[in-house]
């Protein structure tokens, strides 16, 4: 993924006849100059992936995709209450939109400037689909050396574009496309309270007075329900209030009251009280507000696709829990990296349980060692002769290996989940430290409190209870057991959460990575990483198209533009950034 910014090289012109008749012509060369360009912007507003729309347009034989005015409206009020989810609506061409969806604005437009306008307008829907699933920001850009996602598969994006342009209601569509992960609805829904005072600053605080209960009728009624809607990430409308009893405290709005009163902790009577008064007129923390939203985005980085049963691992509250139908059915306290071999964040599958598991020590922590006692088994790396014990300093000649036993470095069980940072869950057998607050102790690894009945719960659907995993580690042999089915593992590093009860809770930043998650949202995002499984031509070809999996890094054309040609009647100005 790149970031705008200033600089331009030259940019390519690509000329039309000024008749609209020949404008598919046109239309053709500009999605093809589309595909040829990592980095591009049209009429100098960044396009996140020129091939990606090219491959949309490809799909929909080429044509203007954007003639029915309510689905400009509809992308417009998406745009608008991507708010509630953290977003900022400049992120999806927001002034564009307001722009293209005035009345008549596409139809007074040349030929070469209706081009560009549908594609900004497929750009936004491109954006809004990419950033709601996996996330604004490529995680491996933010932190290269502990964040770890593929690059998302353009055919997921493209299905998401192409089912919101054939849905009878566009802003439904994106909005129930996928089910959200409870715990991400939950850190949503306590957004609200921290909304920025700009996004309160055009209504009047609610007046002091009597207590506003259920079946009341009260002329502050009409501004509780539009400050609620405000604070719930809701547009107001002129519409949006029911006119013949706009002075009613009904059932609905009660629900709203204690729904908002629920996530402030405050007791939920749907009373409006001095106390839910004053939480209702506060101007809002934009400092815990930004927490929230930081938290949001690195929520969407791993999530998609996400089935009902996981394990996820709260790094930054030391927690793992197990959820099973998309709820949390068992949790356990964990020891997580230190600040200078912090965990990773990442997605991988667990596929095995390791019973009475070696450790062959990493030649991080083997640098340190000397003399070892005769509990390590020592390898000649030249010779491969063992020997027990001695001096393992070279650690460039020797391999270290601790075999199993209750002093084992990995205690009796390990849970394997390969990955290229070699992370994985274990046992250890230093109960103790699970006592503390403040957790980050590990080299990185994730060491479990209760890994047997981790192991008895994973295992379980594999034919192995309790009693079977304890027989076996009543020795010291070392037993793999696969999993019936693979599991996803979550490792989330994540500084603000909130409960199913809206309880939301602040950590310490351990690891210092929030500054840069917070610097990088408040840019603008130039392209983004996307795997095309082949490429789809747009006009005929000599050459067939690749069939390999490949990135969206294409070269440049070796042939450059004459950049001097005579101007002509009309163009589309696409301009590749840098």
């Amino acid at each position: 993924m790149g970031l705008f910014i200033s600089r331009v090289v030259p940019f390519l012109l690509l000329a039309i006849m000024p008749l609209w008749a020949q404008s598919s012509t046109l239309f053709s060369n500009t999605l093809e100059a589309l595909r040829d360009t990592k980095t591009v912007a049209v009429d100098g507003v960044p396009l996140l992936s020129g091939r990606l729309l090219a491959e949309f347009y490809a799909q929909r034989g080429n044509t203007l995709v954007w003639t029915q005015p309510a689905q400009i409206a509809q992308l417009q009020q998406v745009v608008r209450d991507s708010r509630a989810e953290g977003f900022d609506p400049q992120d999806f061409h927001a002034a564009t939109l307001r722009t293209l969806s005035a009345p008549d604005a596409l139809t007074t437009l040349t030929p070469a400037a209706r081009i560009a306008a549908d594609l900004k307008l497929s750009d936004a829907l491109l954006r809004y689909v990419h950033h709601t699933r996996f996330g604004k920001l490529d995680p491996t850009e933010v932190d290269p050396k502990f964040n770890d996602r593929d690059p998302v598969p353009a055919s997921q994006l493209l299905d998401d574009m192409r089912g919101a342009m054939e849905a009878p209601d566009l802003q439904h569509f994106l909005a129930t496309r996928f089910q959200h992960p409870f715990w991400y609805t939950a850190l949503k829904n306590a957004l609200a309270q921290f909304i920025s005072p700009a996004e309160l600053a055009d209504l009047p605080p609610l007046p002091t007075g009597g207590k506003l209960v259920k079946g009341n009728r009260d002329p502050r009624i009409p501004l509780l329900r539009e400050r609620l809607r405000v604070l719930n990430g809701q547009l107001i409308t002129p519409t949006a209030l029911p006119l013949p009893d706009a002075d009613l405290y009904d059932a609905a709005l009660h629900a709203e009251v204690v729904a908002f009163q629920e996530r402030l902790g405050l007791f939920p009577d749907g009373i409006v009280g001095p106390s839910t008064l004053a939480a209702l007129n506060q101007a809002g923390d934009p400092v815990k507000a930004e927490k929230v939203r930081l938290n949001l985005e690195r929520m969407r980085w791993l999530f998609n696709d996400l089935a009902a049963d996981y394990v996820f691992v709260d790094v930054a509250n030391y927690q793992a829990h197990v959820v099973r139908a998309g709820a949390i059915a068992w949790s356990t306290r964990v020891i997580v990296g230190a600040q200078d071999s912090p965990t990773p964040m990442f997605r991988d599958l667990m596929n095995h349980v390791v019973l009475n598991p070696t450790w062959t020590v990493p030649i991080s922590i083997q640098k340190t060692m000397g003399q070892v006692s005769g509990h390590y088994t020592v390898v000649d790396r030249q010779t491969g002769r063992k020997f027990s014990g001695g001096n393992v300093s070279n650690y460039k000649r020797y391999r270290v290996v601790q075999q199993p036993g209750p002093k084992n470095a990995l205690g009796r069980v390990k849970f394997m989940f390969p990955n290229r940072h070699s992370v994985y869950l274990h046992d250890t057998p230093n109960k103790n430290l699970f006592g503390r607050g403040s957790r980050a102790l590990s080299h990185g690894c994730v060491r479990v409190q209760n890994p047997l009945k981790l192991a008895e719960i994973l295992l379980a659907e594999s034919g192995w209870d309790r009693g079977r995993i304890d027989q076996v580690l009543s020795g010291n042999k070392t037993r793999y057991v696969n999993l019936q089915t693979g599991l996803p593992v979550l490792l989330y590093y994540l500084t603000a959460f909130a409960n199913n009860e809206g309880k939301l809770t602040f950590r310490p930043d351990i690891y210092g990575r929030d500054q840069r998650v917070t610097e990088l949202l408040a840019q603008p995002v130039l392209s983004a990483r996307i795997a095309f499984p082949e490429a789809t031509p747009l006009l005929p070809a000599a050459v067939p198209a690749p069939v390999d999996e490949e990135l969206d890094e294409e070269p440049m054309p070796d042939e450059a533009p004459d950049l001097n040609a005579p101007p002509l009647q009309a163009a589309v100005r696409v301009t590749q950034q840098d």
